[in-house]
């Protein structure tokens, strides 16, 4: 392209710059490419392609040697008919005949087809002009060479026999420590590239599922592109004592080539704790001595956690350590809208990034591509009542895809499938959660297991089940030899199915609240066939008992509402952008999506997936207690829509009680929480995001922390309790409810949320508010949130414009129910 490779100047045509730079080159073969545009007509020529193909012509008529060799192509590709250029397509069709006199040409249709001619002709070209011996043989090799290693990178890209719809550079990290922002990622980012160009000793670390598989079969590929030998061994498939051995053989099978060409070595599932690794490492070392090894070093997720240094291999080279780390929001964008794309899902991705992510958070996933293809892979299958809501679900079709695609030799009878795993795993689970001891041995595994089967009467391979869970990292092993679930949520929802079948261990998880300890365990027991009345009544009555608790303990007013004498008070430099927004018609499409993304990352932990230990709540810590139960109850609320109307709507009730105790202590506490940036209190611990509270008035701070609690207590358990289905009863509880925090709360959370007609339950609570009251300036800056940094369709974009504008038109014009006629004159005011 003359736009990188040409020096530009002045005093010249740029076309006469060009033509200078493609003497200078005494090319040997001239590529020309056209579609459907010709080009803009220099002094030589009708195009700037036509021209530097007539120099090349002339060349090649009085040269000696027959070069330049010219290879036109002619692209064929149907086009859109509203930019079709019907005077540029009949340029071509004119210079297409011209040429065809002069020799042959070649026709392509789409990308694909093109790579593979232009690759033809160019082997083509090079037996029969290459200086070297053999040339055909050694395009041969390269091309054999080629596809081994684009197969190798294909086949570790593939997840539960699903390949990945798009390669996601891994973030290389000089730096071990985690950012709690994902969009800090890249701040300290390794190139493949330089890996590639200047190969060192290096050990890139990283979790189980993190791809460093995949990684290494990319760079290897990559660096053979670049005209280099990075040999790839597996330290699972091979022997200490062999491995040298191995990799002079196998170099010369796979690469047509000996040991000493070899240019790095690649060492992966690497895991340094394990016997023999160390051996093997030596043993690499000391054979290759001036040869760069990279080491892929599979992690606990713990290590991250660790503050001790424990980074370097006791060998006599010294290996620089780098680390792989979660993707950002905007990746994931790339992996859902490609395999969306792929798989023609008719959700908007948007929508569909939205579920992912919140899937991946709550079942506390690291944001990999394989744990974000799993989640994708299990809704296609779901189809169209996937949501991210009954996780239940989307686990059993997890576990379904891996059972399908596991094979081992066993005795067909004996064959577990996903029943019988769920069935003697939630066995296991119970056993575990008895001893609040979640690590185990082999031994206990397979003995409690195989005890269980036999007073059930039921025979299937422990062994069979035990080599799928590890394979599949369901399972992993400890540095000292114990098992252990890798992910909680396995655990949970083995739990929650053991409850379902086990009315004794039912009884013990509600007599000593367990699910306190850890709620996702009746999220998942609702979410089996969603009508658990008994789990609905034990956690109303035991809600009710923690609010007495708290009320004992915190004798605040009920009626404490300090947001009724606040008055509205906007801020009219925003304004004022806003309303230069609106003369542009910058609407519809809110913020763009790297804004969003860079705001979800802002308030999404990435370092909470390192941590998979399952921990007891004290329940001294009442406002702890409290805060777990109304998580447990809202999960379980939500995933019952066949319980009694009128069961669920004194649940709703009991909810809104908790949430308003929460209401009054923040209120209370919020003083401290400004000053001091955090605060805790019987267990509960709030902390200030600085970046959101940035004041030098110690007031206005305090201000703007009292004016953000119903927004943040909405944000802290509106994903436990909506889903589409609880529409209808969240708006029947915004209607009804007389408490106007709460009122206002469930508001807030039916726009961050749009149900089924939600923006006419909005417009009627716009009506019914003051019009110079801080809740009508709330309802404003949510509705310019959720349009600007949530997802949203058009028609909904349009929906809370409207509103938008009427709490606008409401507070400058003070009427209560302004018409479109105001609404219009406050867009232009």
């Amino acid at each position: 392209m003359w736009e990188y490779d040409v020096l530009p100047d002045m005093g010249r045509n740029g076309q006469e710059i060009i033509d200078e730079y493609i003497k200078k080159s005494d090319f040997d073969v001239f590529i020309g490419i056209m579609k459907n545009r010709f080009g803009h007509p220099t002094k030589k020529a009708g195009s700037g392609t036509e021209h530097e193909f007539n120099d090349a012509l002339e060349r090649k008529k009085i040269a000696q040697n027959g070069l330049p060799r010219i290879v036109f192509f002619f692209g064929k590709e149907n086009v859109d008919p509203d930019k079709f250029d019907f005077e540029q397509y009949q340029k071509i069709k004119v210079f297409k005949s011209a040429i065809s006199s002069e020799g042959l040409y070649v026709d392509y249709s789409g990308i694909d087809n093109f790579e593979q001619q232009l690759k033809q002709k160019l082997e083509l070209f090079i037996k029969e002009n290459a200086q070297i011996e053999n040339a055909e043989k050694k395009i041969s090799e390269i091309d054999i060479v080629l596809k081994h290693l684009e197969n190798d990178l294909e086949d570790s890209l593939t997840t539960y026999n699903e390949k990945s719809p798009i390669w996601i550079e891994p973030i290389i990290s000089s730096k071990k420590e985690v950012p709690n922002n994902p969009s800090k990622n890249f701040e300290n980012k390794i190139e493949i590239e330089s890996i590639i160009q200047s190969p060192s000793d290096i050990i890139i670390k990283a979790p189980s599922e993190f791809g460093l598989t995949c990684l290494a079969h990319f760079i290897k590929l990559e660096a053979y592109k670049h005209g280099k030998i990075f040999f790839y061994v597996d330290s699972k498939k091979t022997k200490k004592h062999k491995i040298v051995n191995h990799i002079k053989r196998e170099v010369e099978n796979y690469y047509f080539t000996n040991s000493d060409k070899i240019d790095c070595i690649l060492l992966d599932s690497v895991c340094l704790e394990e016997n023999g690794i160390m051996q093997m490492i030596k043993n690499i070392c000391e054979e290759f001595k001036h040869t760069p090894i990279i080491i892929l070093n599979t992690l606990d997720n713990n290590f991250f956690l660790k503050s001790q240094d424990d980074d370097k291999v006791e060998i006599k080279r010294s290996f620089t350590s780098l680390y792989l780390l979660p993707l950002p929001q905007n990746e994931l964008r790339k992996i859902v809208t490609v395999y969306s794309k792929n798989k023609s899902i008719a959700e908007d991705y948007n929508v569909m990034l939205d579920k992912v992510a919140k899937d991946l958070e709550t079942l506390n996933m690291h944001r990999t591509p394989k744990n974000c293809i799993s989640i994708l892979r299990a809704s296609n299958k779901i189809g169209s009542e996937y949501n991210p809501i009954n996780r239940t679900k989307l686990l059993e079709t997890i576990l379904n895809s891996i059972f399908e695609d596991y094979e081992i030799p066993t005795f067909h009878s004996k064959k577990p499938d996903v029943k019988d795993c769920t069935f003697v795993l939630g066995y296991l689970c119970e056993l575990l959660v008895l001893k609040n001891d979640f690590y185990f041995q082999e031994d206990f595994f397979k003995n409690k297991i195989n005890e269980f089967c036999k007073s059930s009467l039921i025979d299937l391979d422990v062994n069979y089940l035990l080599s799928l869970l590890t394979d599949n990292s369901i399972l992993s092993k400890s540095t000292t030899n114990y098992l252990y679930f890798r992910n909680t949520y396995w655990v949970f929802y083995f739990i929650a199915h053991r409850m379902n079948m086990s009315i004794e261990f039912l009884n013990q998880v509600y007599e000593n609240k367990k699910y306190i300890d850890y709620p996702e365990i009746i999220e998942f027991y609702t979410g089996i066939d969603r009508n658990k009345s008994d789990a609905l009544k034990i956690l109303i009555n035991d809600l009710d008992e923690t609010l007495k608790i708290v009320r004992s303990k915190v004798n605040i007013p009920d009626n404490i509402n300090p947001y009724k004498s606040i008055s509205w008070n906007p801020d009219v430099p925003q304004l004022e952008k806003e309303q230069e927004k609106l003369k542009e018609n910058v609407i519809s499409s809110g913020l763009p999506d790297e804004v969003k993304d860079k705001y979800a990352d802002k308030h999404y932990n990435q370092i909470r997936p390192y941590n998979q230990v399952i921990n007891s709540v004290l329940r001294d810590y009442s406002f702890l207690v409290l805060m777990r139960q109304i998580t447990a109850t809202a999960r379980a609320l939500r995933n019952s829509d066949f319980v009694d109307v009128n069961l669920r709507k004194e649940v709703l009730n009991k909810i809104t009680q908790a949430w308003n105790e929460l209401n009054k202590l923040l209120i209370i506490l919020h003083p401290l929480l400004a000053d001091k940036g955090n605060v805790a209190f019987e267990g509960a611990k709030f902390e200030l995001n600085e970046e959101d509270f940035n004041f030098d008035d110690p007031f206005q701070k305090r201000l703007a922390v009292l004016l953000a609690v119903p927004t943040n207590i909405v944000k802290f358990f509106k994903d436990d309790l909506f889903s589409s289905k609880m529409g209808p009863l969240l708006i029947d509880k915004a209607l009804t409810e007389t408490n106007t925090l709460l009122k206002h709360e469930i508001m807030l959370l039916l726009i961050a949320e749009r149900p089924n007609n939600w923006h006419r339950t909005i417009d009627d609570y716009i009506v019914s508010l003051d019009k110079n009251s801080f809740f009508l300036s709330d309802v404003l800056m949510t509705l310019n949130f959720n349009k600007n940094y949530r997802a949203t369709e058009q028609s909904e974009s349009r929906q809370i414009e409207l509103l938008a504008q009427k709490c606008r038109a409401k507070h400058i014009y003070q009427k209560n129910n302004p018409d479109m006629g105001l609404i219009n004159r406050a867009k232009k005011s």
